[in-house]
C-alpha cells in the first residue's frame, strides 16, 4: 500500500499524516493521522459539473426582458391551505426587477437587486440583500408546509435560496381551490390583484429559467437542503431533508432539454405552454448527470464524497 499525503473519508473528513503540513506522507495502512478542520471557503459552491470533463444536461430557457411563458388557468394551481412546492433554478443578468413567476392573486416570488421578495396576495415581504444577484444560477423554491407541534395545523410559507430559508410567512396566501392562470418570466398579460408593476416592463426576466416545477400537495422542503445537481423528474425518492414526490403530485415540470422540447411538459399532465415574445432554447444549464469526479463541496463547506474516496483508485 502506497504512503501519500491525504485521504478523504466516505463523510467528507480529509484525514493527513503528522500534525503539520511538512510530515512525510499518511499511511493507509496503521491510518495515523490527524484532522482538518476547513478555515475558509473558495467559493459560495463547487461542482464537479464545472470542471473540464464535466458535460451539462439539457439546456434552458433564455427570455430577453419581453418575454414569458403563459400557460391558462388550472385547478392545479389553486392550492388552498395544502402544501405545494414551486421551484427551478434562475440566473438572471440583470438587477432590475423582474417577477420569477406570477399567479393573479398570490404565490408570486420577484426580485430587484439582490433581494427576493414573497408577494403573499395581502404584502410583499423582503429576504433582505445580497441572497442572488445577476449572473449567479440560483434554485429558488416557494413550499408551503403544515407546521408541527403546538401549532399543528397552522400553514407555513418559505423561500429558498439555495437550500436555504431566507423569507417565512406564517400568515401565507391562500389561494382556495378555483383555477389560476400562470406567467413564468413575468407578470405577462395577468393583472395581479393588489399589487402595481414597479416598472413599465411588467418585471419580465431577464436571463434563463430551467426545471420549473410545480408539487401539489407536498412540501418537498421542510428545512434547509442540499441544491439539486441532477435536473428534476415528475417523481422523485426521498432523500436528506428532501420528501419524496410520486408523479401525480407533480403538476408541471419545464426541462428544457433541448430546443425540440423547449415547452414540453414532462409531468403526466402534459400541459400547454405558450411562448409569449419567442423566448428561445439555450445550452446553458446548472444541471448534469456526468461527473467526472466523486466529490462535491457545498456552501456551507460541508464535501460530500461518493462512498469512499481512494486518491490511488479514484473510487
Amino acid at each position: 500500500m502506497a504512503t501519500v499525503g491525504a485521504r478523504l473519508e466516505s463523510d467528507g473528513t480529509l484525514l493527513t499524516a503528522g500534525t503539520d503540513i511538512e510530515d512525510d506522507g499518511f499511511d493507509e495502512v496503521t491510518i495515523t493521522t490527524h484532522r482538518m478542520t476547513p478555515t475558509s471557503i473558495l467559493a459560495d459552491e463547487f461542482d464537479e459539473v464545472t470542471l473540464a470533463g464535466g458535460a451539462p444536461s439539457g439546456g434552458s430557457i433564455l427570455f430577453n426582458g419581453t418575454q414569458y411563458l403563459s400557460l391558462t388557468g388550472s385547478t392545479d394551481y389553486g392550492f388552498s391551505t395544502n402544501p405545494f412546492t414551486i421551484e427551478g433554478w434562475f440566473y438572471s443578468t440583470s438587477t432590475a426587477y423582474q417577477r420569477l413567476w406570477s399567479f393573479s392573486n398570490g404565490d408570486n416570488v420577484e426580485m430587484m437587486g439582490t433581494h427576493v421578495y414573497y408577494w403573499n396576495g395581502t404584502a410583499i415581504l423582503d429576504s433582505g440583500a445580497n441572497v442572488i444577484g445577476a449572473y449567479q444560477w440560483k434554485h429558488i423554491a416557494l413550499v408551503k408546509s403544515v407546521t408541527l407541534g403546538v401549532n399543528s395545523g397552522n400553514p407555513v410559507a418559505t423561500i429558498y435560496v439555495n437550500g436555504v430559508a431566507v423569507i417565512t410567512d406564517n400568515s401565507p396566501f391562500n389561494s382556495g381551490t378555483s383555477s389560476r392562470p400562470l406567467s413564468i418570466g413575468g407578470e405577462g398579460a395577468i393583472d395581479v390583484t393588489g399589487q402595481d408593476s414597479i416598472t413599465g416592463a411588467d418585471g419580465f426576466f431577464i436571463g434563463n429559467i430551467t426545471n420549473f416545477r410545480i408539487v401539489k400537495g407536498i412540501a418537498v422542503y421542510t428545512r434547509n437542503f442540499s441544491t439539486p445537481i441532477s435536473p428534476f423528474n415528475a417523481t422523485q425518492d426521498s432523500g436528506a431533508h428532501a420528501s419524496a414526490i410520486p408523479a401525480t403530485y407533480t403538476k408541471l415540470l419545464l426541462k428544457a432539454v433541448d430546443s425540440e422540447n423547449l415547452l414540453t411538459d414532462s409531468s403526466q399532465y402534459a400541459k400547454s405552454v405558450t411562448n409569449q415574445g419567442v423566448a428561445t432554447f439555450s445550452a446553458l444549464s446548472p444541471l448534469s448527470t456526468t461527473y467526472n469526479g466523486k466529490m462535491k463541496q457545498q456552501k456551507s463547506g460541508k464535501l460530500l464524497v461518493a462512498n469512499e474516496f481512494d486518491e490511488e483508485t479514484g473510487i
